[in-house]
């Protein structure tokens, strides 16, 4: 389950947009309604647990926040089986500390060859090296290609306007480091008609 963001933030303000745009969203309604739960079922928000993130700020700046991750809690009424549910904002991949909007900005400007520390500052020391970015993207890149996220967006573009996406592999897609996923944000602007914060929505549709 997911809950919309916006695509950068600051330290100052982000329990503020966390408190908005996260924590008030999450309603009874709004886990019925994701999950497919009728009025009957019993459901209850039952606690939270701790989860540190990295995000990026409008300079650019990596810096880290720690969050909670609200839980839920429904049961089964023919059965009696309790179900739990831990419910992510969209811009966060599941046991990824950087999140997906830092990473989409990695994916974007990082060229062949050039360490990812090259484009993003920062002014805490947070990283002595590009290792824990690299795996977190090398393994949507995976997903993207096994699971072919491009044509599913592709696929559901065609139903709605009865035409393709038209994504060109020209010489810049093909300077970038992470082909995979620059290809992925590519098509996910043109799907969603946005150019910031489209690894979110993709997450949202079809979750990376």
């Amino acid at each position: 389950m997911k809950v919309d963001g916006t695509f950068k933030y600051n330290p100052e303000n982000f329990k503020k947009i966390y408190q908005e745009e996260y924590k008030s969203r999450i309603t009874h309604g709004f886990i019925r309604s994701e999950l497919g739960l009728s009025e009957c079922i019993k459901l209850k928000l039952n606690g939270t647990f701790e989860r540190w993130l990295y995000l990026l700020d409008k300079n650019d700046n990596v810096f880290k926040v720690e969050y909670r991750v609200q839980t839920a809690l429904w049961i089964n009424p023919e059965t009696g089986k309790k179900n739990y549910v831990s419910i992510f904002p969209n811009f966060i991949k599941r046991y990824c500390q950087p999140s997906l909007h830092l990473l989409e900005y990695i994916s974007c400007h990082t060229r062949k060859g050039e360490d990812v520390l090259r484009h993003i500052d920062d002014p805490e020391g947070l990283f002595s090296c590009e290792d824990r970015f690299v795996i977190a993207i090398k393994r949507i890149e995976i997903d993207t290609f096994n699971l072919n996220y491009s044509a599913l967006l592709n696929s559901r573009y065609v139903e709605v306007f009865n035409r393709p996406i038209s994504v060109i592999k020209n010489h810049v897609e093909m300077l970038r480091r992470f082909k995979s996923m620059f290809t992925l944000v590519e098509t996910a602007r043109q799907y969603f008609g946005q150019h910031l914060g489209v690894l979110a929505q993709v997450n949202t549709l079809i979750l990376l």
